[in-house]
C-alpha cells in the first residue's frame, strides 16, 4: 500500500483528478505473478500481458521496434497499459520533444499497475489520457500536433471496443481538421460494379479539395471483353491476364509522370502484385477499397500483401481472413451514396408511368433472386424488374423491363424515385436470403439518398446506419406480400420514413464521409507523410512560419501564394523557369541539386 500511495502521490503532481479516480477504483483487473527474471508480470482473464520469463527484455524489444518511426514534434499515443514496462522502455528511447501519451481504458488495470511496481521519474514525462474515447480523441485532435498511434497488443485485447471507438473518433477528428491538399492517384477497374463507385470516390476526393489523378481503365473494356469471346478457356484467361499485366504497367508509367502522395485502387483495379511490390520499394503508399463480398471474389488472397492499406465493408471473419493472407493493415469502411447523383427527382407523368410501379427491383439476376421473385407475380399490385443477367429466368420475363438490358445510373434513379416500394434483396449464390448477412450493399444508401422508400433484407450492420423509423427490414421473404399490403396504402408514412433515411445519409453516409475516414486513417498511421499534408504542414504559410528568420528560404517561399501547397519540385520548377542563363543563388542551386536527387530516387520505371 505504501508503494501504491507513493505512486498515486507522484501521479497527483501531474494529474490530480486522475490520481483521485485511480485511488477510488477497486483494482483487481490483473493477476500479478513474478516472472522468471524476478520482476512482476501480469495476466488478465488468464492471458499473459507481459512475458512470464523476462518482461523487461520483452518491453525493450517492443520499444526498439517502434521507436525509430517516431519523429520530433509528435505525440505518440500508446494503447495498452499492463504494468507499463513497454511505456517506460519507449519513453527512455525517445527525444524529449516527443510527447508520449498513454491511453487508459480501465482505471482498475491502472490501479493494479500502481500496486505492482514503483513509478520512476520517467512517468513525470508521460501524458495520461483518461475519459471516454470521444473525449480523449477530441483533446488530442485539438493539440495541433502530429499524432502517431502505437498499440501494445497483449494489453489491448480485453478492452478492444474502447480502443476501436477511440481510433474511430480520433480518425474522424483528424479528418475534420484536414486543411491540406493531397495528390491522389485513383486507379479504377476495367468494368464491373466498382467502376461507378470509383467515379463517386473521385468526386468525393475533389470535393474535399484533393488533387485526383484518375487512371481510368474502363476505356479498355471493349478490348478486354472481346478477348472473353475466345472459346478456349486457356487462351481466354491467358490473353486477359496478359492485358491486365499491360494495364498494370500502364498504371506504373502514369504514376511515374507525377508520383502522388497516395495510390488508391478500387476493387478489380488491374494492379499486379509485382507492380505493387515495386511501388513499395519506391516508397509510394498504396491502398485498396475492396467493395466486394470477400467470399465471392477471392483474388484478394493473392493480393493481400501488396497493398499498404486495405479497406473492406465486412468485419469479423473478413478482417481476420485478410490479416491471415498477409494484409499489413485492414480496416472497416462501409458503402455510401453520392448525393449529386443519388437524389430526389421531379419526374413527368410519362416518366412515372414508364419507370414507376407499386414494387420494383433493380439488380442482376443472382440465383437467390431468381428463386424468390416469382412469388411476387400475380399479386393485386404491380411489380417491375430492372437489370441484366436474367437470361433463362422464364417465369420473370413478363415483368422484366427493357428485355433485361443493363440500365444506366440516370434510369436507375428514375426507377427509385418513381416506385412506391423499392425492394432491396442482397445477392447470394444460394436459394434464399443471404445467410451470411454481414454487409450492407450500396443500394441501401443510394435508395435512402434518393428519398425513396425501401424494404431491405435484415443485415447485421444495418442498425449502425439506419433505425427502424428510416427503412423497413425483413427476415423472411414470405413476409413481403403482407408488408406491401401494409405500406402501399399509406403514402404519407412511406414519405416520412424515406425523408428520415435521406437525412441520415446526408449527415453521415456519403462518399465524402467515407473518404474523410479513409484519409484520416492513413493520416494517423503516416503522421509525417499523409498526416503532415492533411494538417496543412506543407502549405506556404506553414512553411514560412517554420523557417522564420531564414531570409533565403523565405524569399523562395514568398514567391508562392498563401494557401498553396509547396513541395521541393514546385520550388525547383519556379527556379528553372528563370531560364538557363539566369544567375542563381547558392540556395537555389542546392534546391535544384536536391530535386535532381529526388527525381532519381523516385524514378518508378
Amino acid at each position: 500500500m505504501n508503494m501504491f500511495n507513493d505512486n498515486v502521490a507522484r501521479l497527483a503532481l501531474r494529474d490530480e483528478p486522475l490520481a483521485a479516480a485511480v485511488k477510488a477504483s477497486a483494482g483487481g483487473a490483473l493477476t500479478i505473478e513474478p516472472a522468471r527474471s524476478g520482476v512482476p508480470s501480469a495476466r488478465r482473464s488468464g492471458r499473459w500481458i507481459h512475458s512470464a520469463y523476462d518482461p523487461l527484455r520483452e518491453a525493450d524489444t517492443w520499444a526498439e521496434t517502434h521507436a525509430p518511426a517516431c519523429r520530433e514534434g509528435e505525440t505518440v499515443v500508446v494503447a495498452g497499459v499492463g504494468l507499463l514496462y513497454h511505456v517506460e522502455a519507449l519513453r527512455k528511447r525517445l527525444a524529449s520533444d516527443i510527447v508520449v501519451a498513454v491511453l487508459i481504458s480501465d482505471l482498475n488495470e491502472f490501479h493494479d499497475a500502481l500496486v505492482a511496481r514503483p513509478l520512476g521519474s520517467w512517468t513525470d514525462h508521460i501524458r495520461w489520457l483518461s475519459g471516454t474515447p470521444v473525449e480523449i480523441a477530441d483533446r488530442l485532435s485539438k493539440t495541433g500536433r502530429a499524432l502517431r498511434c502505437l498499440s501494445y497488443a497483449p494489453a489491448t485485447h480485453t478492452d478492444s471496443d474502447f480502443h476501436s471507438a477511440f481510433e474511430e473518433a480520433l480518425r474522424r477528428g483528424v479528418a475534420r481538421q484536414a486543411g491540406g491538399q493531397l495528390t491522389i492517384a485513383l486507379v479504377g477497374p476495367i468494368y464491373g460494379g466498382s467502376l461507378p463507385i470509383a467515379r463517386y470516390v473521385r468526386r468525393a476526393l475533389e470535393t474535399l479539395g484533393h488533387k485526383v489523378h484518375w487512371i481510368d481503365h474502363s476505356v479498355h473494356a471493349s478490348s478486354y471483353e472481346a478477348m472473353g469471346t475466345l472459346k478456349d478457356a486457356r487462351n481466354r484467361q491467358l490473353m486477359q491476364g496478359r492485358m491486365a499485366e499491360v494495364l498494370s504497367q500502364w498504371t506504373l508509367a502514369s504514376l511515374a509522370e507525377s508520383p502522388p502522395d497516395l495510390v488508391l485502387s478500387l476493387a478489380q483495379a488491374p494492379l499486379t502484385l509485382p507492380v505493387l511490390e515495386h511501388l513499395r520499394k519506391k516508397k509510394l503508399l498504396t491502398a485498396m477499397w475492396f467493395v466486394e463480398n470477400y467470399r465471392h471474389l477471392t483474388y484478394w488472397q493473392q493480393m493481400a500483401p501488396g497493398y499498404d492499406y486495405w479497406f473492406v465493408f465486412q468485419r469479423g471473419a473478413c478482417l481476420d481472413a485478410f490479416r491471415q493472407a498477409g494484409a499489413r493493415q485492414v480496416s472497416f469502411l462501409p458503402m455510401a451514396a453520392d448525393p449529386e447523383l443519388h437524389r430526389p427527382m421531379d419526374l413527368s407523368d410519362e416518366e412515372r408511368r414508364t419507370y414507376g410501379a407499386d414494387v420494383s427491383f433493380v439488380g442482376a439476376g443472382y440465383p437467390n433472386r431468381r428463386r424468390l421473385f416469382p412469388a411476387l407475380l400475380r399479386r393485386p399490385w404491380s411489380f417491375k424488374l430492372w437489370g441484366n443477367e436474367w437470361d433463362g429466368a422464364d417465369e420473370l420475363q413478363s415483368v422484366l423491363q427493357l428485355n433485361g438490358a443493363r440500365i444506366d445510373t440516370d434510369t436507375c434513379m428514375k426507377v427509385f424515385n418513381a416506385t412506391a416500394i423499392n425492394l432491396n434483396v442482397h445477392s447470394t449464390t444460394g436459394a434464399g436470403l443471404d445467410p451470411q448477412a454481414d454487409f450492407v450493399n450500396p443500394r441501401t444508401f443510394e435508395l435512402a439518398a434518393c428519398g425513396a422508400f425501401q424494404f431491405v433484407d435484415s443485415r447485421s450492420q444495418l442498425p449502425e446506419f439506419f433505425t427502424d423509423r428510416e427503412l423497413v427490414s425483413f427476415r423472411n421473404f414470405d413476409d413481403i406480400p403482407g408488408l406491401v399490403g401494409q405500406w402501399l396504402g399509406d403514402p404519407a408514412a412511406r414519405q416520412a420514413m424515406a425523408a428520415a433515411a435521406r437525412t441520415r445519409v446526408l449527415g453521415a453516409h456519403t462518399y465524402v464521409h467515407r473518404m474523410r475516414d479513409l484519409l484520416g486513417h492513413i493520416g494517423l498511421s503516416q503522421p509525417d507523410r499523409v498526416g503532415a499534408v492533411l494538417r496543412g504542414d506543407r502549405q506556404q504559410e506553414a512553411l514560412l512560419s517554420r523557417c522564420a528568420g531564414d531570409a533565403p528560404l523565405e524569399s523562395l517561399l514568398k514567391a508562392f501564394p498563401a494557401g498553396q501547397r509547396v513541395e521541393l519540385k514546385d520550388v525547383a520548377a519556379r527556379i528553372r523557369s528563370k531560364g538557363s542563363t539566369a544567375t542563381l543563388k547558392r540556395e537555389e542551386l542546392m534546391v535544384l541539386m536536391l530535386d535532381e536527387y529526388r527525381s532519381e530516387t523516385r524514378d518508378l520505371l
